[in-house]
């Protein structure tokens, strides 16, 4: 998928798409108890493969779940699984396993870096790299999602000794940077969360 062409600026899907983040970011850090996010997870990707199986089947659900997705999907997404559905889906796969520390900065990464660098990369990327995407959009996704990080930490995980709190913020941002850049044949919005998980696990400990 070339981003360019499949991906046109959409400011309403971006603004959604950190919004949501930051929602679900609050639930998992002020509402919710571990066990209830991982059935949150698991409900919200179970109502969303529901969602793709039955427009699949029945053409007047699909209809109307895209007039009502309109403003803010791609027009892939009319025929394609839609980004919110690998989003769900990488959630669920990571609740059960990781820590809300290793949680939280996967949403961050997930949720701010993809619009900063969209919003970047569209606006003043001239230096190409792959993908139709840009250098400038990945320092973008890079630098937003560290210091969204870093404020996620001092907010709501203070123990966590600074030094370890920066290389933890470090990871987040660079993984998620570079999966975004390189993510070609699986959905950044799925892969992103895993492997940021996955490497902030690493420095954290972080699994439950």
């Amino acid at each position: 998928m070339h981003v360019a062409a499949e991906r046109p600026e959409n400011l309403f899907r971006s603004s959604y798409h950190v919004l949501s983040s930051i929602a679900t970011l609050i639930l998992l850090e002020m509402v919710l108890s571990r066990e209830q996010a991982v059935w949150v997870a698991t409900g919200f990707a179970t109502f969303a493969w529901t969602c793709e199986l039955s427009r699949r089947h029945v053409p007047g659900v699909n209809d109307i779940l895209m007039r009502l997705l309109g403003p803010i999907a791609h027009r892939h997404e009319w025929h394609r699984v839609n980004s919110a559905t690998w989003y769900t889906t990488g959630l669920a796969f990571i609740a059960p396993v990781f820590a809300t520390p290793t949680l939280a900065l996967a949403l961050v990464c997930a949720g701010l870096g993809d619009p900063a660098a969209g919003f970047i990369g569209r606006r003043y990327g001239q230096t190409k790299l792959v993908n139709g995407r840009s250098l400038e959009g990945t320092i973008a996704y890079a630098v937003a999602s560290f210091l969204g990080c870093l404020a996620v930490l001092a907010l709501w995980h203070g123990n966590i000794p600074p030094s370890r709190g920066l290389l933890a913020a470090s990871v987040a941002a660079v993984t998620g940077a570079l999966t975004e850049l390189f993510a070609t044949r699986v959905d950044d919005n799925f892969i992103v969360p895993i492997t940021v998980s996955l490497a902030v696990g690493v420095v954290f400990g972080g699994m439950v």
